[in-house]
């Protein structure tokens, strides 16, 4: 009599601890960071078909239940789901193996390239960053559901060492000490000569930047060890030495790029205005719940393969009008733009790929929504901005019910305008707008519907008791047949909010729709 062995299953997440990816504030660093990412899920995936191997595996890369394998590293999300007991100890061992790798890469690349400096001093920095940059959680469950909870479990109570540092913050994030070779030289404070180590800082940037170019590392800048490793990551050269991986074409253009400012260096867009997405899946966990294994498997397999094909997605004129920074399954960020010869991209051709996007989201087959935040970004503003309003207004379209967009206008003086929308409203609602004139479509001029409404606002028409007024100007520019189902889709007992939508959509659609 046989008895039957119960699955155990795994789940796995990390995250780092200073928060050093998440505070990205340039786009090369967002593309290293998810090199990163990506990187180290898929040494823990390698792991768990090694040492949990199957003579009849039930589909392709078990015990890999997510991510599914594909033949492609880039954009592996970080959370790992396993049919299986992978230990902790060994999972942790094998994680750390990786990081150090890209860490111990990163530094030999700059102390064989660099020769003129006394490295003695600095390896103390960075071997606290291989020990102490990741927080690293391990759970186990009798199902995929169970081992997941338990995972999230853990998440709450943290455990992390941080790092100590003395001297100057570095220009990036400001979060950690300047990385050079002369760190750690002098410990206490009251021997050091500022001035001298300011020209030390200077001289080993100025190197940096001639050994890889300003497109890598501009001499005006002062990274941290972390920040360093995520601009290095993104060389050739560099990534090319790590086994088991493929340089994304994405590193290619990248560092074909040359600097503009202080602030953005590696912004090709730079003095044009930028549009940028962030998004994901709508309750993906609780569709997860409703699946079976392989069909867990399955459905990672399809959202990664959709996240791998998106940048074959983007608005095309001479070149694709854009970027994927990453899209590591059903969450995704990118940029639109256009650099010179060409034109600069507008936002109404911004608008006109947005409203193809929830075709492009049903491609992967599953039956979830997607809410996205797009910022319409000003040609100056810092780029760490620009991020933090995509997450916030991702957020928008999240708590204001999901299957939606949030469409945000972000000013050179950091004012902004955001209005959210249902995906199934936006493109009959915004191209079905008609001025006074009877004119539609591109040419439509939005002024005549913005400066009535600003009228009536001023006026207080738009009382908190009633919208009738809102209803009735709608049906001024808009067609009939979309009045009539926003009237049976908004809800009437918050009148307050629904004028407050028309007035959004009167100030947004005059930025964004004019031609």
């Amino acid at each position: 009599m046989s008895i039957e062995t119960k699955t155990i299953y795994t789940a796995i997440t990390f995250a780092p601890v200073q928060g050093f990816i998440e505070k990205s504030r340039k786009l090369r660093d967002l593309y290293g960071s998810s090199f990163i990412l990506s990187y180290l899920a898929n040494a823990l995936c390698d792991t768990a078909r090694t040492h949990l191997p199957t003579s009849d595996p039930p589909y392709s890369g078990y015990p890999v239940i997510s991510p599914a394998l594909i033949d492609v590293t880039q954009g592996t999300p970080n959370l790992i789901l396993i049919a299986g007991h992978l230990p902790l100890d060994l999972a942790k061992t094998e994680f750390d193996k990786a990081w150090s790798a890209i860490a111990k890469l990163c530094r030999s690349a700059i102390e064989q390239r660099l020769k003129g400096f006394d490295y003695r001093y600095w390896k103390r920095e960075w071997s606290l960053w291989e020990s102490h940059a990741w927080e690293f959680f391990h759970a186990t469950g009798d199902t995929p559901e169970a081992a997941r909870r338990n995972l999230f479990e853990k998440k709450r109570s943290r455990n992390w060492t941080g790092i100590n540092w003395s001297g100057e913050s570095s220009t990036l994030s400001g979060a950690d000490t300047i990385a050079y070779p002369g760190m750690n030289e002098i410990s206490n404070p009251k021997q050091r000569n500022i001035r001298e180590i300011d020209d030390k800082i200077r001289q080993f940037y100025q190197q940096l930047s001639q050994c890889w170019g300003e497109s890598i590392i501009d001499e005006r800048e002062q990274l941290s060890v972390p920040e360093l490793i995520k601009r290095l990551v993104t060389v050739d050269d560099i990534t090319r030495s790590l086994p088991n991986i493929e340089t994304p074409g994405s590193f290619q253009r990248l560092n074909r790029w040359k600097d503009q400012t202080p602030e953005d260096v590696d912004r090709a867009e730079a003095k044009r205005w930028t549009g940028w997405f962030l998004g994901d899946g709508d309750r993906v966990s609780d569709y997860l719940r409703t699946l079976t294994e392989v069909e867990q498997h399955n459905f990672s397999a399809a959202m990664r393969t959709w996240g791998t094909s998106l940048k074959n997605q983007l608005p095309s004129t001479r070149i694709r009008d854009g970027r994927i920074i990453y899209a590591g399954g059903d969450d995704f960020l990118g940029v639109l733009y256009r650099n010179e010869p060409d034109p600069a991209l507008t936002a109404w051709e911004s608008l006109q790929w947005l409203y193809t996007f929830p075709t492009i989201w049903n491609s992967h087959g599953y039956p979830i929504t997607a809410s996205i935040g797009f910022v319409w970004a000003a040609p100056n503003v810092p780029q760490r901005d620009v991020l933090q309003h995509c997450r916030d207004a991702e957020t928008s379209a999240k708590q204001n019910g999901r299957d939606r967009i949030a469409l945000r206008i972000l000013f050179n003086s950091g004012t902004h305008l955001e209005w959210v929308c249902p995906w199934w409203l936006l493109e009959p609602l915004l191209t079905g707008y008609r001025d006074r004139n009877g004119i539609q479509g591109k040419q439509a001029n939005w002024t005549h519907f913005y400066n009535d409404v600003a009228v009536l606002e001023s006026r207080h028409a738009f009382q908190r008791e009633q919208t009738e007024v809102a209803f009735s100007l709608l049906a001024v520019y808009f067609p009939q047949d979309v009045v009539e189902k926003l009237r049976l889709s908004h809800n009437p007992s918050n009148p307050d909010g629904f004028n407050l939508w028309i007035t959004n959509l009167a100030k947004v659609g005059f930025h964004l729709c004019n031609s």
